[in-house]
């Protein structure tokens, strides 16, 4: 038997459900709002059945070997499947073709090559866009002025992608420091809000940011989705 076998995972996952409410009505927000995505890179599908049959929906996952064993019996238990991390190239084929959406679209080379497998396919992709309004050198992810280029590339040439939300991963140094990163939660909503959704004409933008370390402070600052993996499945296979 796995070292996870006494965790007990529906337990978890109603218990982030409870911190997710919790923090949406601290923030006088509808907790509805708020999406989760159970984050089971290095977990073991057994670990994952329970909670797609407790209610979780989507699940977030690094296109890969691992998911290719585990997506048929995710999408057997209707899992949706939105692709986190960083997407090769030779793996967008596999993204387009067999999951739901893409989290981390960050530079125009893996844009267009979405757009052109879904194009074969006949389909509109959706994405978000992999966004980092932080200051400093090393980001994970576009700045403004690179955003707002990205978006007018899919608004005039890209037509087999449709931008559903933004994604954002808070930088490490920040983590430490909760004013500092409630302050890059909040910038990150105020540039989506005023800079970015005008630019789109998708109605229910969604922004994805907070993981388990801040998932109820992204709330608290706006997030509408939060990546959560070991909070509900308790620690990762090595």
């Amino acid at each position: 038997m796995s070292q996870n076998q006494h965790i007990d995972i529906v337990k978890n996952y109603n218990n982030v459900l409870s911190n997710i409410e919790k923090s949406a009505k601290k923030a006088g927000r509808d907790p509805s709002e708020i999406t989760l995505v159970g984050v089971t890179k290095r977990i073991e599908i057994e670990r994952i059945i329970p909670v797609l049959k407790e209610g979780l929906k989507i699940i977030g996952e690094i296109v890969g070997k691992e998911l290719k064993q585990k997506i048929d019996v995710l999408k057997q238990n209707n899992a949706t499947i939105h692709v986190i991390g960083k997407l090769q190239s030779n793996k967008v084929k596999f993204a387009v073709e067999k999951c739901d959406l893409v989290q981390s679209v960050h530079n125009e080379k893996i844009l267009s090559l979405i757009n052109k497998r879904a194009k074969m396919n006949k389909k509109v992709f959706p994405i978000f866009l992999q966004i980092d309004f932080s200051n400093l050198e090393v980001r994970k992810g576009l700045n403004l002025e690179e955003t707002k280029k990205i978006i007018r590339l899919i608004n005039t040439k890209y037509n087999n992608v449709e931008i559903q939300g933004f994604m954002t991963i808070a930088p490490l140094q920040y983590m430490e420091n909760k004013k500092i990163l409630a302050k890059f939660f909040q910038k990150t909503r105020e540039y989506v809000d005023n800079e970015l959704a005008p630019m789109i004409e998708y109605d229910n933008l969604q922004l994805s940011m907070g993981m388990t370390d801040a998932y109820q402070l992204a709330i608290e600052n706006g997030s509408t989705m939060v990546r959560v993996g070991t909070a509900i499945f308790g620690p990762r296979n090595k």
